[in-house]
């Protein structure tokens, strides 16, 4: 941008800070020789299915998006067998059964084991709902539970009162799944001792403290005397289906004592269930982000200095960017990370041969680990490479560009500028700009003070308006790259000190 600079501050009509177009008087005044409008595009990838026509893709790109298609639709297909399933599972559970067959079956399995069995089958349809969803997506570890449901399906359906078409559907299901593993290859987030300690392990100790403190509270209450080891086994039957019931209430109990006893006991199972559903869903969550190349900082600037032709390519070096360099290292986007999605800022950054495969594994790398991901800001000159790759864009909106080698203040095209450049002259104004390696700001020098009275402007800016400092794309003061940056300051010779 060594010919170019942003037009939004030549149209304000004031001294104030500039901050990046915020608050900026724009005009439609006809610039057409002096200035340009780059348009701003944000990218971001569709699923194949959602691919218009018209886009325009090269052929190895279709290919790839034809294989694309093939394994959406075996995720959807599957997801929607697994959840059919689970919910065979649900309504095999909760409806009853032919007596004839839970006759003849208790004459060859244990009763515990044909009480436990409904309680098992529930958890796993409940299970296989959630593992439906997550093979949507795609998730390998969603598979891998669906297989392992699938499989205990078969038996606790057999022992739960020969339901054979219910097992047989398992079984199936599980050769579909087995067949189709390539599908799913979408990773999850590793489960840490940190996360289970704070919330699901406390979550546990929560439920189980309040199935056995209600068990002896109502034993104690209602039964005439309470004991530590019968509640314990009563919410063990409640939670887990296991063991019979072992509370000692009198038979006759008045309507509310019945209501409150109901109202508790059914609680705990769907306390339970709720429980298991929703570490099930956790263990689905995209991986987490661990910060890959955050100290790479000094080759980022490198590959800026020859690459960096974005007006936005300067955020690159900002404090918590992340960069994915491509193998060779010639090329690097630069990301923020926030709630799952990577948001480049900009195009990124590299020769041009080197845009596409970069681009193509950083897209394999969101999807293998869930990641949504688009491109702010990106430039129109970058399109047919993004649409190539099947990708979508949305105009955001335009950026006003000055050429400086032809500018003028001559005509009518200029006339509010010009006229506010002769008010500030006479009020003594004068513009000083400190240029890195040729007239650096150095802090540690008489521009010390400078660095106080234009905190202050910042300040003063942000208080008039009520609002925090920018991020990400947005232009912020820190003393700390105003070594770096080109720094132009709006001197009042008269006072002494900075205007702007």
């Amino acid at each position: 941008m060594d010919r170019a600079v942003d037009a939004s501050a030549a149209q304000e009509g004031g001294i104030r800070r500039v901050h990046d177009g915020v608050d900026a008087h724009r005009r439609d005044v006809p610039l057409d020789r002096l200035q340009r409008h780059h348009r701003c595009y944000y990218i971001r990838r569709v699923q194949a299915a959602h691919v218009p026509a018209e886009e325009r893709m090269s052929p190895e790109t279709d290919l790839a998006r034809r294989g694309d298609v093939g394994i959406t639709a075996r995720r959807v297909a599957l997801s929607l067998a697994v959840a059919g399933q689970g919910i065979i599972n649900l309504l095999s559970a909760l409806l009853s059964h032919p007596p004839s067959r839970l006759v003849a079956l208790r004459h060859i399995v244990p009763t515990q084991v044909l009480d436990t069995s409904p309680t098992f089958t529930l958890l796993a349809g409940a299970l296989l709902l959630v593992t439906a969803w997550g093979l949507r997506r795609g998730k390998r570890r969603a598979f891998v539970a669906a297989l392992f449901l699938c499989a205990v399906s078969v038996p606790v359906n057999m022992l739960k009162a020969f339901d054979f078409e219910e097992a047989t559907a398992a079984t199936l299901l599980m050769f579909a799944l087995g067949v189709s593993a390539d599908a799913f290859r979408v990773k999850s987030r590793v489960p840490s001792l940190r996360a289970l300690r704070s919330r699901a392990l406390w979550a546990a100790l929560g439920l189980g403290v309040y199935a056995i403190a209600g068990c002896w509270f109502l034993e104690a209450r209602y039964g005439g005397g309470a004991s530590i080891a019968r509640a314990v086994g009563e919410s063990a039957y409640r939670l887990f289906g296991v063991g019979h019931e072992t509370l000692v209430l009198p038979y006759h109990l008045g309507p509310h004592a019945r209501n409150v006893v109901r109202w508790f006991l059914d609680s705990l199972g769907v306390l339970a269930l709720t429980l298991v559903v929703g570490v099930g869903i956790a263990a689905l969550r995209p991986v987490r982000h661990g910060g890959r190349h955050r100290l790479e900082t000094a080759r980022v600037a490198a590959l800026l200095e020859r690459h960096g032709e974005s007006s936005v390519a300067a955020f690159a070096l900002a404090p918590g960017t992340d960069y994915f360099f491509s193998p060779n290292g010639r090329a690097v986007i630069a990301y923020r990370f926030e709630s799952d999605a990577l948001l480049a800022i900009g195009d990124p950054i590299g020769p041009e041969e080197e845009l596409r495969p970069l681009l193509a594994a950083f897209s394999e790398h969101c999807a293998e680990r869930d990641w949504s991901f688009a491109f702010f800001q990106a430039r129109p000159e970058r399109l047919p490479i993004y649409r190539s790759l099947g990708w979508r864009a949305l105009h955001i909106g335009e950026d006003p560009i000055l050429w400086t080698d032809r500018f003028t203040l001559e005509g009518p095209a200029t006339g509010d500028v010009r006229r506010s450049t002769h008010k500030l002259e006479a009020a003594g104004i004068e513009a000083r700009h400190f240029v890195p390696r040729s007239n650096p700001f150095d802090p540690a020098k008489s521009e010390g003070v400078l660095t106080a009275e234009l905190r202050h402007i910042s300040n003063e800016w942000l208080s008039a308006r009520h609002v925090e400092e920018k991020g990400f794309c947005m232009g912020r003061f820190d003393p700390h790259r105003l070594p770096r940056e080109w720094l132009a300051v709006a001197w009042n010779q008269e006072r002494g000190r900075a205007e702007a």
